[in-house]
């Protein structure tokens, strides 16, 4: 792939890294966009489909899981069909299934195609990061992944933005047109300035692993939805929460006696790599949990349209690209260590404000607590990319870039289904009247803050290379 990226270099100029950059964030911001725009539509497509938060946080979980598993196929599909091919058969299948998710007529079909919109997600993403790492010089790559976050954390809050007005007007499928103009103008510009070499001696792909990752997701995820709905000693619980248990013993052992193994358990051996995973788990969950969590409360709790519980995020996905721009210019002055504590408790302080504010409190108060968050979501991505993918040697940076996505992606997955679930737990256990709603809404944001603060002591073992 060095010896082609350098041909294209040649071929368009010096303004071939900028240029791949925004194609890459393009294509980035479409996948995540798609991953959140969903939630300002939870409340009309339960009306529309009569059904309830256990089953309509699928279309969020259910996605976010195919996505932490697609993650560990971009490597291999890189090796197998090169860059440009992955992408434009990744982009090409989510337009599709975009398309067909207007035509559904059932709950289930629906979940169904997010799943698939998950798998393509979770494969093209990764490659972003390893030809930022690839073509940036070492002086240039803070900044260039300040840039490509500011694309990948405001994406999340502009979606929800212009969905929510989309929502009013025309409906919640008009959610599934939203990325596909960002899919197009990346398919086409991918065409050119992606590379296309693929491997002459691509790696096996490890299908048993592969399903059983698969089912270790979806099963422990099942499990814990239908957890909230019947008792723990019912099969239907317990039987998918053994299953996932078993095969997520399987998938480890499989992984550590491999000689390709699907996830690679020795880049665990980095101090910093493990302490930097469990920020990314924390982030995941942040990011994600959050997304999920401000639109349904603003609607259910607040009384809010999807249009303006959409405006309300918009500030914040401003906020959240300055920072991010920022905090990629601060990786390459200061620490990791010290801008992911930051950003932690940051956003452990705008939990706690949501947390604090009651029943028809302001739209400014609102806006502020959330804007304050995601400042501090912003400082993270650079900060973590930095962080974990420094320390790894250049063999090993494809893997890595893979895994930290995977885990902060594992952490969007479960962070969503938890807080689900804790969300129904506590409206149950407070009354399960419209005051019990509130104040589970209450306690699940002080949970929220109470876990990145946590997290923080956890950013200190995050060691990236002198600057």
């Amino acid at each position: 792939m060095a010896e082609e990226l350098q041909a294209l270099q040649v071929r368009f100029g010096a303004r071939y890294p900028r240029w791949l950059l925004g194609v890459l964030m393009i294509g980035s911001m479409a996948m995540v966009m798609a991953s959140t725009t969903i939630n300002v539509a939870l409340p009309a497509i339960m009306a529309d489909f009569a059904i309830g938060r256990p089953v309509v946080q699928w279309l969020s979980t259910g996605f976010l899981a195919a996505m932490t598993a697609g993650l560990l196929l971009a490597a291999w599909a890189q090796a197998r069909w090169g860059a440009r091919r992955t992408a434009q058969i990744g982009l090409g299948l989510f337009v599709l299934t975009s398309l067909l998710a207007v035509l559904a007529q059932a709950a289930w079909q629906l979940i169904a195609l997010r799943i698939v919109q998950g798998l393509c997600a979770g494969i093209v993403q990764p490659l972003a990061m390893v030809l930022i790492f690839r073509v940036f010089a070492d002086s240039g790559r803070g900044l260039a992944l300040g840039l490509y976050g500011l694309g990948v954390m405001v994406a999340p809050t502009l979606g929800p933005s212009v969905g929510g007005y989309l929502v009013d007007h025309f409906g919640w499928p008009a959610v599934f047109w939203l990325p596909l103009p960002l899919c197009l103008l990346a398919l086409l510009g991918g065409q050119w300035l992606l590379p296309s070499r693929r491997e002459s001696r691509p790696p096996s792909l490890d299908l048993v692993a592969f399903a059983l990752l698969c089912v270790v997701l979806f099963a422990l995820l099942g499990a814990l939805a239908e957890a909230q709905r019947f008792a723990w000693d019912t099969p239907r619980v317990w039987l998918p929460a053994l299953v996932g248990g078993l095969s997520c013993v399987g998938f480890f052992l499989r992984s550590r006696r491999g000689a390709r193994p699907l996830l690679p358990l020795s880049l665990w051996q980095h101090s910093g790599f493990r302490s930097a995973s469990w920020v990314a788990l924390t982030l995941g969950l942040g990011l994600y949990g959050s997304t999920y969590l401000i639109p349904l409360y603003l609607q259910t709790i607040q009384g809010y349209s999807a249009g303006l519980a959409g405006l309300l995020l918009l500030p914040t996905g401003v906020l959240m690209g300055a920072a991010s721009f920022a905090g990629g210019w601060l990786s390459d002055r200061v620490s990791a260590a010290l801008l992911l504590a930051i950003g932690l408790l940051i956003f452990a302080l705008s939990a706690v404000g949501l947390g604090w504010l009651h029943p028809g409190a302001s739209f400014l108060f609102l806006c502020f607590w959330a804007c304050v968050g995601r400042i501090g979501l912003g400082l993270l991505l650079p900060a973590l990319s930095t962080g974990s993918l420094d320390i790894l040697s250049p063999q090993e940076l494809a893997q890595g870039a893979g895994a930290i996505t995977f885990v902060r992606q594992l952490g969007g997955a479960l962070g969503v289904n938890l807080l689900t679930f804790f969300l129904e737990w506590r409206h149950g256990a407070e009354g399960g009247h419209a005051v019990a709603e509130a104040q589970a809404f209450q306690q699940s944001f002080w949970l929220v803050a109470a876990v990145f603060a946590l997290t923080a002591l956890a950013a200190r073992g995050v060691r990236s290379t002198a600057r």
